[in-house]
């Protein structure tokens, strides 16, 4: 099982770290697309995933095999995993196909629930 725990620095890319509270002011709003980058069975067994977010796996966000949606590369990108680094590595491979506006939440999930705001399994 692929887990959030992988690392992988951001380099020579456009992706930025945020903040729960940023984050929370992108979610919901039009032509932002929130994505979760880990396996099915890791979301249901850790913080759930932010609502609304899609389930993207980090190996096809990294060779490009990417939902429909993701056609338009003027999307902003919010990329979050339980604990963040995942999220990084997803938002790095986002960047590096174009995206210019691609971020993931520091702290990720687990951010986001203690900050009180709610998770889906």
């Amino acid at each position: 099982m692929t887990s959030c725990s992988n690392t992988g620095a951001v380099e020579n890319s456009t992706a930025t770290p945020i903040s729960v509270a940023e984050a929370k002011s992108y979610h919901g709003r039009a032509g932002v697309e929130f994505v979760d980058p880990r396996p099915a069975e890791a979301i249901a067994a850790t913080t759930g995933k932010i609502p609304g977010a899609r389930v993207v796996p980090i190996d096809d966000i990294e060779a490009g095999t990417l939902p429909p949606v993701f056609t338009d590369r003027s999307l902003r990108i919010v990329a979050s995993c339980q604990a963040g680094p995942m999220a990084s590595r997803a938002a790095a491979a986002f960047a590096r196909q174009g995206f210019a506006r691609v971020h993931w939440v520091e702290g990720g999930t687990q951010a986001w629930v203690d900050a009180g705001l709610p998770t889906v399994r």
